[in-house]
This record gives structure tokens, sequence and C-alpha cells, in this order.
């Protein structure tokens, strides 16, 4: 479904792609490959020569690394400009086109034998070029393939068509598949409730194992395709950025999955459920409090999901018509449990219950404790000091003094 929503999708492709040159560490890896490009294709330090006097073109060479090391940092600057940013959207925009051409069978206007599908990045390395101030000395010994990325080859071709058609069929296939079979457990299990509940803990599980996935898979993809050390943070960003709807979409699935859960656990016969639809069935009587509860999800699942395509819509109109079954059959249960539950008297009650909670906390906080509960020996020893004063000025007598000394060193 991420190749067919993403990969595939021209408008959320390019989209994401803006969000890369955005990256300073692809940023970077872009300049300095436009740099690297620009000074292999032409001999700079020839042209340096040239533009030198005679006494100093013996200066051509540390000129030249100079150059070459300040160009690094003009051309990624240049990269935040938004006019280079365009041509870099524009360019992304040309090649991923003809790929998707190319991958689902050319058609009149794109061959699909012969060639390659290419990212070609020559707008960028005469960028490089101008910001040097060579571009018009160097224009005529540019090679045409300069910054030229290859992409597919025509050997790859029937390969990738295939897996293209396979991929974009499943994109459809296997959500039906997984919403029937999820639906086909329900319908046959002896407890639905249970299932539901099973349904909705997979759901989650699926969520989490695919953030993992998505992460180790991250891992192997960059290891596996970046050779040079100095690239693997780009590609780590770029794998970020492009695998963030893919992300998005496991989140949901954790938040979906909660939802289901809690909502067959509301169903169920456990007391603090019980209490829980004690307390919502003054609410449940109006279905506006309901509705509209479910109305303010819907939308925000419609505006907040990752790719906003057809396939989408369905699954959240999917999730909204279940919602209303599931209301309508909490409602029928809670008015059947509390059929004459009203907000004043479910208020009384409320009220009711906390002011004998507080008053219990109350009672248990200013209830004195003995002194061992209490592990406090120094009240002990006052308590023995009172009596010994007590003793001492007459108020108690020896037997007096004697009896209450003992029952103070027994804790009473």
């Amino acid at each position: 479904m991420w190749v067919d929503r993403v990969a595939l999708n021209n408008d959320v492709f390019v989209d994401k792609s803006t969000e890369l040159i955005e990256d300073d560490e692809i940023r970077n890896a872009v300049a300095t490959r436009a740099v690297d490009e620009l000074f292999l294709s032409v001999d700079v330090q020839a042209e340096l020569e040239q533009q030198l006097p005679d006494d100093y073109q013996r200066l051509s060479g540390p000129a030249t690394a100079a150059l070459r090391e300040a160009s690094y940092r003009l051309v990624e600057r240049a990269l935040e400009q938004p006019r280079l940013q365009r041509l870099w959207a524009l360019t992304i925009d040309e090649s991923h086109q003809t790929l998707i051409a190319v991958l689902e069978g050319g058609g009149d206007t794109v061959s699909t034998e012969g060639g390659a599908v290419t990212l070609d990045l020559e707008v960028i390395v005469l960028e490089a070029a101008d910001r040097i101030g060579l571009r018009d000395q160097i224009a005529d010994q540019i090679p045409e393939d300069v910054g030229r990325i290859e992409i597919l080859r025509s050997d790859e071709l029937e390969t990738a068509q295939d897996g293209v058609n396979v991929l974009q069929t499943l994109a459809w296939v296997l959500p039906l598949l997984a919403l029937a079979a999820f639906a086909l457990a329900v319908w046959i299990a002896g407890d639905r409730r249970r299932a539901v509940r099973r349904v909705g803990i997979a759901v989650v599980v699926v969520g989490l194992v695919g953030l993992v996935a998505v992460s180790v898979g991250g891992s192997y993809v960059v290891d596996s395709l970046v050779a040079e050390t100095e690239n693997q943070a780009a590609a780590e960003n770029a794998w970020g950025i492009f695998t963030e709807p893919l992300r998005s979409s496991f989140r949901w699935f954790v938040g979906i999955g909660i939802l289901i859960f809690v909502a067959a656990w509301l169903a169920g016969p456990g007391r603090r459920a019980v209490d829980v639809r004690r307390v919502l069935a003054p609410a449940v009587r109006q279905r506006a409090w309901a509705y509209a509860v479910l109305a303010i999800l819907t939308v925000i699942l419609l505006l907040t999901g990752p790719v906003g395509d057809f396939a989408r819509y369905i699954v959240v109109l999917t999730l909204a018509a279940l919602g209303v079954l599931w209301i309508e059959a909490m409602r029928a249960q809670t008015l059947r449990e509390y059929p004459n539950a009203s907000a004043p008297e479910l208020l009384a009650e409320t009220r009711s219950r906390l002011t004998s909670w507080w008053e219990t906390q109350r009672t248990q906080v200013a209830r004195p404790q003995p002194a061992q509960e209490r592990g406090d020996g120094g009240s002990v020893t006052a308590r023995l000091g009172e009596l010994a004063d007590l003793h001492a000025r007459g108020a108690l007598t020896d037997e007096e003094f004697a009896s209450a000394k003992t029952r103070v060193l027994a804790g009473d």
C-alpha cells in the first residue's frame, strides 16, 4: 500500500521530495554531488591557469583546492533558496513521471525500450558553476550527461513492471482480505465481544510491529544502498521522509486498535464497564451526544491521515459506519440496564460518592495512630516526659504514674 500510495503517486512523491532538499544532511549531500560532478567533468585548474598572470599560474593548484572547498558551502547555501528548491522539485517531478510511465507500460510519449530512466541534476551542476563564477568559461566543456543518476535500466524493466503490477493489485486486495477475515472471525465467534476485543489487540500489535519493521528495514536499506559513510546520514533522513506516511499509518493502526479494544470492553460485564455505562446512560438516551463525538473523530481521521487518497477515505467511512453500529448497540444495552437513568440523579449520586470518599480520607488522616504504627519513637519519649512532669508536680500519684507509663510503653 505504501508503494502504491507514495512511491507511485507522483503528487505525494514530489511533495516528499521537496522535504528532501529542506533537510540539512540531504542538501549537503546534493551540493557535494553537484560540485564533485563539476570538478570531475571540467579541468577547473586549467581554466584558472588561463586566467591567472604567468607569475601566479603555479598557484592554480592550491587555488583550485580552495575554490572546491568553498564551492561546497556556496552551493549548499544556494540550495536553501526557493528558486533552486523549485528547480529541484521540477527535476524530481519530471524524472518520477517518466519512471511511472515506464513502469506502467510506457504509453505514447515514453519509450520503454533500449534506454534508462535517470534523475537529471544538470541544472544543479550548472548552478554550482554559476555560483563559483565559472559557468561562462566552462559551459561548452560540461558533458551532456553531467549530473545524471541512473534509476532504471532497460534490462531491469520487465521485472520492475511485473513487480509494480503485483504491488498495485495487492494494495487493494490485501486490505479487503484483512477486513473480510476480521468480519468472519467476529461473525463465527461464540463470544463476539471478546472476538472484537481480540481484533483490536491484533490491530495494535500490527501497528507496533510495523513501526519496528520500518526502523529495522530502514537500517538494512540504507546499509545496502549507500556505500559512502559520509552519505549515510542523508540516506537515513531520506528514508525517514519517504516512510513517514508508512509510520503514520502504523500509528493509526495503534490508535484505531485501542478504540476497538475500548469499545469491546465497554460492552462487557465487568464492574468498571457497567459503572461507565451507568455514567453514560443519561447521555446515551440522547443520540445527539454520541453522534457528535463520532462526527468529531471522523473529521479528525479524515484531516490527519498520512495520505489523502480514495482508499483512506473508504477506510475512514467504514470505521464511521462501524461506529454507528456500536453506538446503537451500546444505546440499546445501556437503556435496558438503566431505563430510568437521568442526568440529575446521576449528578446527585456522583456528588454523594465523592463526598463519602472525601470524608473517608479525612477520617483516616485525622484518626490518631498508635506509636508503633506511626513508627515515631520521639512521641513515646515526649509522652513519658509529660507524665514525669505531672508526677513531679504531684498531679499523679505513684500508682497512677506507674500505670500510665505502662500503657504508653504498651502503645495504648
